[in-house]
């Protein structure tokens, strides 16, 4: 049923997704409020959730997140001027300092799960369509983005081998080297990829032209997700 309903929102026209999703971003932008951001990174999430079908993407987002929020709270708390958490201690941490770091690490979780939700709400046909239709780098970019799928594979695979090979060993003297091996790898991994690409470029201009949108069936969820993204956007301006 979940399925049903995630195949029934990419029904919808392919720019009325992009504006619901420019105007949550705008939102998650604009927002000067702690509890706003909050709301709108549960909200993301929950989009994430109803699009992927499971909470893994969002499992691996917070850890990711928990890298960039430790730091800025810790940096605007001992370093900004303000009221003492713990008195007499030797730890400075200030009130003000904590405050405007829980708001810059909420703002950064709200931009980056609406950013996320974006690229979701198109799919990788209608993304590459949209990056061929920008005038004068296009179509330049176009073999540079073919190429993502691919070669993430490839280098995937390489990466999981070094990392098998460093659990081996496990000594900090080989991390240079496996660095450049991998850096190594990852550009002789380019070679065939772009050679394939070539070989296969007529068979998959094909394959993205023949992908067509048909939103008859779904023009009224169209009308409403165009609408709500662009009253965000207009109040975000505003």
């Amino acid at each position: 049923m979940l399925m049903n309903k995630t195949a029934y929102l990419f029904t919808c026209h392919p720019l009325a997704r992009f504006l619901a999703g420019g105007g949550l971003i705008a939102i998650a932008i604009s927002s000067r409020s702690i509890l706003m951001a909050l709301l709108l990174s549960m909200l993301a999430a929950c989009l994430i959730r109803f699009i992927d079908g499971n909470w893994l993407t969002t499992y691996r987002l917070t850890k990711l997140l928990g890298w960039f929020v430790a730091p800025i709270l810790l940096l605007h708390g001992l370093f900004s001027p303000g009221q003492l958490l713990f008195p007499g201690t030797l730890l400075p941490l200030t009130r003000e300092g904590m405050q405007h770091g829980i708001f810059l690490s909420v703002h950064l979780a709200a931009m980056f799960t609406a950013a996320m939700v974006m690229f979701r709400l198109l799919t990788q046909p209608e993304w590459l369509r949209a990056i061929v239709s920008l005038p004068l780098i296009g179509k330049r970019l176009l073999p540079f983005v073919w190429m993502i799928g691919p070669m993430h594979q490839l280098v995937g695979q390489r990466l999981r081998l070094i990392q098998r090979q460093y659990r081996l060993r496990k000594h900090w003297r080989m991390l240079p080297q496996l660095l450049l091996g991998a850096c190594s790898q990852a550009l002789a991994a380019a070679r065939p990829v772009s050679q394939a690409l070539w070989l296969r470029w007529p068979l998959q201009m094909e394959m993205s032209a023949r992908h067509s949108y048909n939103g008859g069936t779904a023009l009224l969820l169209s009308l409403a997700l165009g609408f709500c993204g662009f009253g965000c956007m207009m109040l975000a301006w505003i």
